[in-house]
């Protein structure tokens, strides 16, 4: 029989393989084309694993997201409690886009917006109670309540104008094929957009 401690290793192992497998073939062939038999094949386990481990193929990108969210709330447990507001969401976003960039990266992001068009399943970007648009809020009201901030847009419309903001720039760097990274190339943006934000001194 055995043990506890050794299934659920032989578990984790599992299913780590699935989902590096799965990836690679969503970044090799795009989302749609790659069927949860080819993912079984090429990883060398059984529909059962699968599903033991994944209700769904899109929860693949689910679980990605999750690790994705577990780094956004390190960096924002990072800050110390005095920094100004407006800073932390620089340096926030810039964080945000290396990570995305050196841990995702172009071609499987690409495969992620593409899949988010076309597939019903895929809904993580509409979720407004994902880790970054709440960091984003919470960056905001801090800075609202500091008077850092001096328009009258409510703290969920400026969260949302960020988050699409940012979601713009990343597909301008799926699209282009230049060797900008995606930090260089959300700099300006940020930059337009907290000191647009930012109170006027008169």
């Amino acid at each position: 029989m055995i043990e506890p401690r050794k299934k659920q290793l032989r578990g984790e192992k599992t299913r780590e393989k699935i989902l590096k497998i799965s990836l690679k073939l969503f970044s090799e062939k795009g989302y749609d084309k790659v069927t949860v038999d080819e993912i079984v094949k090429k990883s060398g386990t059984s529909k059962g694993s699968f599903y033991q481990h994944f209700s769904a193929k899109s929860d693949i990108f689910l679980v990605r997201f999750t690790e994705v969210d577990d780094y956004y709330r390190e960096v924002f447990r990072s800050f110390p409690v005095d920094m100004d507001p407006t800073e932390k969401l620089f340096i926030f976003i810039r964080k945000l886009m290396r990570f995305l960039e050196e841990e995702m990266g172009k071609d499987l992001m690409k495969v992620i917006y593409s899949s988010a068009l076309d597939s019903k399943e895929h809904t993580y970007f509409l979720n407004s109670n994902r880790s970054l648009v709440q960091i984003i809020r919470s960056l905001i009201e801090e800075a609202k309540e500091q008077n850092d901030i001096c328009t009258d847009q409510s703290v969920n419309e400026i969260s949302q104008l960020i988050t699409q903001s940012l979601m713009g720039i990343i597909y301008h760097w799926g699209l282009n094929n230049s060797e900008q990274s995606l930090e260089s190339l959300s700099i300006p943006l940020t930059e337009t957009i907290i000191n647009g934000l930012k109170r006027t001194n008169t």
